[in-house]
């Protein structure tokens, strides 16, 4: 990860370690949040 240009965490644990290393954090549950991550991305995707 330390050659990584961006990292994201999802964790329900808001005391995870990872989250001192992400630069964006999110605290859930994976299978709740991605296809809402996902979404949101293609919007994005879909407006340039």
């Amino acid at each position: 990860m330390s050659s990584s240009d961006l990292v994201i965490a999802i964790n329900k644990d808001h005391d995870a370690p990872i989250f001192s290393v992400a630069d964006f954090g999110i605290v859930g549950d994976i299978f709740t949040v991605l296809p809402e991550v996902i979404e949101e991305v293609k919007k994005i995707q879909a407006e340039r």
